[in-house]
């Protein structure tokens, strides 16, 4: 199987790699020009080196915008082959996969949506949980690849399932970050420190993987970027655009993409989404 892989960030770059120690044929393509370390796939200069002649493109960019760049603008899916299979890792809304899948199958192309839950760690240990959404046939013929990546595949039914997936699972961890960091901010405040209330919740059935996480963040005050606050409050976005589609209310949502938002506005965009801490510890005066 050859297979084109574009984007190779913090999450694609593992993920390339891995996919290419799994034995297939990847030719692996970054819109930015910088030195990534892929071995054993092959980083090529060009986007069509990358898709001309692959069975499976995958991609792994940012947000919708950057997919239809990539697809469209650029014109990965005209020089894609009829009969190719597209995998979209990147977390997008419902909406849009859907829209884009349409147009790719009237270029002869299958999409499967298959965002991940995790993180860095996870890609490079190939430990991810794939949400696939699309044709059983096409999800299958493609399950060897995902193997590759993930210590799971949930095959959830036709395109835009998978997408959908997704948004929960990230409206469910913002829910999870911001309550902690809130409980954390009073406890500094109440002189107790958040350091003393982290070390009693991990003996707790509340504790969880997330928590444990974002543990050493929290107590150092320092946040660098595992999974970016800008992109938590992108997707909360669309997890509210997808509610108002389907005559939803979500308040929980709304108000922590409210909160992540002003993170954002005051600097801490580009820091893990755990960093939502400082924006709670100034809101209940603890810092």
């Amino acid at each position: 199987m050859r297979v084109g892989f574009v984007g190779l960030g913090a999450m694609g770059a593992p993920m390339a790699s891995r996919m290419a120690r799994a034995g297939f044929e990847v030719l692996a393509y970054n819109r930015t020009r910088r030195e990534v370390a892929v071995d054993p796939a092959r980083v090529v200069a060009r986007l069509d080196d990358a898709v001309a002649d692959a069975d499976v493109v995958c991609l792994m960019v940012s947000d919708a915008e950057a997919v239809e760049s990539v697809l469209f603008d650029q014109g990965a899916a005209q020089r894609m082959r009829r009969g190719a299979v597209l995998v979209n890792f990147s977390t997008i809304g419902v909406s849009e996969t859907e829209r884009f899948a349409l147009r790719m199958a009237d270029l002869g192309v299958e999409w499967v949506d298959a965002p991940v839950s995790g993180s860095v760690q996870p890609a490079r240990e190939g430990k991810l949980v794939v949400l696939a959404g699309g044709s059983e046939a096409a999800v299958r013929r493609v399950r060897p690849l995902l193997d590759a990546v993930a210590r799971s595949v949930h095959h959830l039914g036709p395109v835009g399932s998978g997408a959908a997936m997704k948004l929960l699972v990230n409206g469910y961890l913002a829910l999870v970050v911001a309550g902690a960091s809130e409980c954390l901010a009073m406890a500094d405040k109440l002189g107790l420190g958040r350091e003393r209330l982290l070390a009693v919740l991990s003996e707790t059935s509340t504790w969880s993987p997330v928590l444990g996480g974002k543990r050493e963040m929290w107590e150092r005050d320092e946040f660098p970027a595992s999974f970016a606050l800008k992109h938590m409050a992108k997707d909360l976005n669309l997890l509210r655009t997808l509610a108002h589609e389907r005559t939803a209310a979500l308040p929980l949502a709304a108000a922590a993409h409210t909160l992540y938002l002003a993170s954002c506005a005051h600097g801490l965009a580009d820091a893990d989404m755990a960093a939502v801490f400082r924006q709670l510890a100034e809101t209940v005066g603890s810092r």
